[in-house]
């Protein structure tokens, strides 16, 4: 009688090879998730643009797991829509979502120089940005400038002034907002008296933090964030228009 050969069970995969498949997808699903996040932030996607799995794959040299990973990041911090068996698509804010984000944004800034004026600001730090910002009080209206360098400006001004109150958790929470509303800015600095105005309401916020003039800090911020909220109507407009001329 013969005897019925019995199947081998699956060798298992070695190590190694599975060592390297997590280390691929650890490196590659932050770098996707940076790529895609600043794309979807700068507008470079219109709103409902179809994220699909295969094309980012190719394009990233990627497998599924990593631009899965990605994905799934990107809906949890409200960028894209996952759609059950559809996939996912961009998901950009609205009017009414750009204001709360700058309801937070001024929360936690008008907390900031309220406790530096209190506390007090390093001089060097005082410094430095009156360094960078008094000579544009005198920009000329026809004057030639870098929009994307200024709008870096602006954002490190708040930054170094979030940075120096000492807590992570609320920078981290302000360079989030930041790249969120980078648009606004970039829509809202286009020109020198914009620039001069900036600069302006910047050196204001810092005389009357080493003056420790708290309601006085507290007033020329709400100042300074309100210029640009104004414009978040025009801002999204403008974005909408960028971003589907680029498809």
């Amino acid at each position: 009688m013969a005897r019925t050969r019995e199947k081998s069970a699956p060798s298992p995969a070695p190590a190694a090879f599975l060592s390297e498949n997590v280390q691929t997808s650890n490196h590659l699903g932050p770098q996707i998730l940076r790529g895609l996040r600043e794309r979807i932030l700068s507008w470079h996607y219109p709103p409902g643009h179809h994220l699909a799995e295969k094309t980012l794959c190719e394009e990233f040299s990627a497998s599924r797991i990593p631009v899965r990973e990605a994905l799934k990041a990107l809906a949890e911090q409200g960028l894209v829509d996952q759609v059950p068996n559809m996939g996912c698509y961009v998901k950009q804010p609205d009017a009414e979502a750009t204001h709360h984000l700058y309801d937070l944004r001024l929360a936690l800034e008008l907390f900031v120089v309220e406790r530096l004026a209190r506390s007090g600001l390093a001089p060097e730090l005082a410094e430095r940005e009156k360094g960078y910002w008094e000579p544009l009080l005198s920009i000329k209206a026809s004057a030639k400038f870098d929009a994307p360098e200024l709008v870096r400006a602006d954002e490190n001004f708040h930054l170094t002034l979030a940075k120096a109150v000492g807590n992570p958790f609320l920078t981290e929470s302000l360079e989030d907002i930041n790249e969120r509303l980078r648009f606004v800015r970039m829509a809202v600095i286009t020109s020198a008296h914009r620039v001069q105005t900036t600069a302006g309401e910047h050196l204001k916020i810092l005389e009357a933090i080493e003056a420790k003039d708290a309601e006085g800090a507290r007033r020329y911020l709400r100042q300074n964030l309100l210029s640009a909220r104004n414009k978040v109507d025009m801002a999204i407009a403008k974005a909408l228009t960028s971003a589907h001329k680029k498809r």
